[in-house]
């Protein structure tokens, strides 16, 4: 015999064997060497057929080879069942089934209790479920480590700005006291305004207190002078800029020093404008004022002319000689003439006007000047009459006027 028939003829046995052992499989044997380890197998395939009784729904069955001992070398293909996860609406169906209730619509856990809810509302609910999950689906972000990063090196950057600028302050307050010139502020001044007037920085700067620093560099020194024009025009029209509530003037105290600009007769009129402004800015919402001129209550008193004269030159006589600013005390001390600066005079009190009081006098103004009106009407009809009649008469270039 071939070696080719021998091979067919094993061939056969072994596919022969395998159909027998699979007519028998639900028979116990008793067998030795591969047999034992047919059973074994077929045993637990048994179980697991016991355990996937209670999932009625098997989807596909996964075939794998099992080789034998050497002795027998035999191969017996074994069949596994393999489940799968079963579909949302069986589950929920066997779930009504059981009674169970989720834990949101649980009363005893703080849900609500949808057993008898209309099937209209039930769908409106749901609506409003998806409308609120997709909501909150859109405006949450995931936060990044890169923002968190950036954040952190802002706020280091503005620590290290706001101890430069105290250091800087503390060192100008030394050199005044002892009689130098303080220049350690106008160094850093460049660096500062820089920072303060980038708007992506303005929540940073306001949460790290660097207003406390602005502060001191705003302060008068020991011997009672101003700090350099250029340092208060920079730092007080930065302030415009930043949002600043009340919170922050509180913890930085920048209002106290800005109150005192604002009753110095040294500050300049045009960055007094801007003080004041911020002032009214800050303390409006304090006072619960509102910023419309519509909502603005004017205070009324009455009018005397003779005895707010008196009371005027009264005032002036014993009113103190005002403090000369810096542009004037200049201008004396080389004997030259000073420019006026405009005063802005801010007037609190309405008068009140008598209707009847102005009729009065309307009246008698028309009777004096009755006479003295007819003259001037007299004197402007007579000289358009004199400017008609000094027009040239003739003939014209066409023409006209021409006679023959």
């Amino acid at each position: 015999m071939s070696d080719k028939e021998g091979e067919t003829a094993l061939y056969n046995d072994r596919e022969e064997e395998a159909r027998q052992f699979f007519s028998d499989s639900a028979e116990p044997q008793s067998q030795g060497g591969s047999n034992e380890l047919a059973v074994n197998e077929n045993e637990d395939n048994n179980n697991d057929e016991v355990e996937d009784d209670a999932d009625e729904n098997i989807y596909s069955i996964q075939a794998h080879k099992i080789t034998g001992d050497e002795e027998n070398n035999r191969e017996v293909t074994m069949k596994k069942n393999v489940r799968k996860a079963k579909k949302y609406d069986e589950f929920k169906n066997e779930r009504d089934e059981q009674g169970f209730v989720p834990m949101g619509e649980n009363p005893e856990y703080g849900g609500m209790d949808y057993s008898n809810e209309d099937p209209q509302a039930r769908k409106r609910r749901l609506l409003e479920e998806k409308m609120e999950s997709a909501i909150k689906s859109k405006t949450s972000r995931r936060r990044r480590a890169d923002e968190d990063d950036l954040e952190r090196m802002q706020d280091d950057r503005i620590d290290f700005l706001k101890d430069q600028m105290i250091k800087a302050a503390n060192l100008d307050v030394e050199k005044n006291s002892q009689g130098q010139i303080a220049t350690e502020k106008l160094k850093l001044l460049n660096e500062v305004v820089d920072i303060l007037s980038k708007a992506d920085l303005a929540i940073s700067i306001l949460d790290n207190n660097l207003l406390e620093a602005v502060r001191l560099w705003l302060e008068p020194l020991p011997d009672a002078s101003m700090p350099a024009y250029q340092i208060q025009k920079e730092l007080i029209h930065s302030l415009t800029v930043l949002p600043i509530k009340t919170d922050h003037l509180i913890a930085s105290g920048i209002g106290k020093v800005l109150v005192y600009y604002q009753r110095s007769k040294r500050t300049e009129a045009n960055l007094k404008k801007v003080v004041d402004r911020l002032i009214g800015d800050w303390t409006r919402p304090i006072l619960n004022k509102s910023d419309s001129y519509k909502d603005r209550t004017i205070q009324f008193n009455e009018y005397n002319k003779n005895r707010f004269t008196n009371q005027l030159s009264s005032a002036r006589r014993s009113k103190p000689k005002e403090a000369k600013s810096l542009y004037e005390e200049s201008a004396e001390r080389r004997k030259r003439a000073a420019i006026p600066a405009a005063r802005t005079t801010a007037y609190k009190i309405a008068p009140k006007v008598d209707p009847s009081l102005l009729r009065r006098q309307q009246l008698n103004s028309n009777g004096n000047n009755d006479e003295r009106f007819k003259r001037i009407n007299q004197k402007l009809t007579s000289m358009n009459f004199k400017k008609k009649s000094s027009k040239k008469s003739g003939p014209s270039i066409e023409g006209r006027n021409l006679t023959i």
